[in-house]
């Protein structure tokens, strides 16, 4: 496949803390005040209102006002939304965070309408970050494992949309922060490890995009495709379908993401996040269901 290369910055996302007057107050211990980080999240709520996990939920575009017929989509991004703000605040990170909720096909229609599904070209990418957009988009089905043609097919349009989505938020001045997708133990072809294989492929066609977020459960599978957990890991955290992950998975992965924006938000402005994960500008290790994947469709 070709690769197209980006000529945007990753890391200088113009964050710098503001001056501050200071004056003629006589303060030597006034601090400069922390510029606001403005984040736009785009996708499924990383959190539930509830304490169940609304796992496969297919959404349409909604704003942070939500249509009146979605209304657990909308609980659920205000939801995240919030836990997000507090999580950031508590490492010293001020944000701003407004919500859209969308799903493959929403995604499609936006590359679709606003950008004739054609990325920018070469000359356009000439603005630094300013702003972040951290990403948790789902395919439309997150139950039909990724072995289903009809599955493969629209993992395939996922990547190539999530290709032309990020290219022109990096031209807009918007940083891409992907949520790396909870695994599931239904199957080790799950739909969850379909969607893995189509963030990887955006991002190896040329996606400026940087992964965030982990939990701290893993597994892989026996000969017979049976899930055998790591040591420490309860698979009931994944429901008993084993791919509806519960609030202690929901809310491991919101607190991840958080290190990981709170890591980028301080290196930018100069202070050490060495207490605090960084996030990866290339893909976690892809797994071997993910590489037999991608040989089964390139």
């Amino acid at each position: 496949m070709k690769k197209m290369l980006l000529a945007v910055c990753f890391f200088a996302l113009g964050l710098a803390a503001c001056g501050g007057g200071g004056g003629d107050s006589g303060s030597s211990s006034a601090q400069p005040a922390a510029k606001l980080l403005k984040i736009s999240m785009y996708g499924k709520p990383i959190v539930s209102a509830s304490s169940t996990a609304v796992a496969h939920a297919q959404f349409s575009l909604i704003s942070a006002a939500v249509a009146a017929d979605a209304p657990n989509a909308a609980s659920d991004a205000q939801t995240t939304a919030k836990s997000l703000t507090d999580a950031l605040a508590a490492r010293g990170v001020p944000a701003s965070i407004t919500t859209q909720v969308i799903d493959g096909t929403a995604l499609h229609q936006i590359v679709t309408t606003e950008y004739n599904g054609k990325s920018p070209t070469p000359d356009q990418f000439k603005t630094d970050p300013s702003e972040m957009i951290v990403v948790n988009f789902q395919l439309d089905d997150m139950v039909t494992p990724s072995t289903d043609p009809a599955q493969e097919a629209a993992m395939k349009q996922f990547a190539a949309d999530l290709l032309v989505f990020a290219q022109w938020a990096a031209v807009a001045g918007k940083y891409v922060l992907v949520v790396a997708p909870i695994q599931t133990c239904d199957t080790q072809y799950s739909a969850a490890s379909g969607l893995q294989w189509a963030l990887y492929e955006a991002f190896g066609n040329g996606a400026p995009l940087h992964f965030a977020g982990a939990v701290p459960d893993g597994f892989g599978f026996d000969t017979n495709g049976k899930p055998i957990p790591d040591v420490g890991t309860d698979l009931s955290h994944y429901g008993a379908d084993c791919r509806s992950p519960d609030a202690y998975l929901q809310n491991a992965l919101l607190d991840s993401v958080a290190k990981d924006i709170a890591a980028i938000y301080k290196e930018s402005n100069g202070a050490s996040a060495a207490s605090d994960a960084t996030p990866v500008s290339t893909p976690p290790t892809v797994s071997a269901t993910s590489r037999a994947q991608q040989r089964q469709l390139s």
